[in-house]
């Protein structure tokens, strides 16, 4: 399915270097399609904890990503 997503922290990438932090940027896509566009995959694995809810109930989740690079992605928002 389609998706949007907020992003908390991210920076321009400019040829191959981590340039200027973004503030307000989302990304949007369709899950299936992004999964097969990934074309890289490091070997960074980090894990985060939440909380997912709804009508102001929460449960604990977390998750684990490694940094992946998706050349083919729609994403918003402005430059620092």
């Amino acid at each position: 399915g389609d998706f949007v997503f907020e992003v908390q922290e991210g920076y321009i990438i400019k040829d191959g270097l981590v340039g200027e932090p973004v503030r307000g940027a989302t990304l949007t896509g369709n899950g299936p399609q992004i999964l097969k566009s990934m074309d890289m995959v490091a070997s960074d694995l980090g894990f985060a904890i939440g909380t997912c809810g709804k009508d102001a109930q929460g449960v604990p989740v977390s998750d684990a990503m490694p940094t992946v690079r998706i050349p083919e992605i729609v994403v918003g928002g402005e430059v620092t």
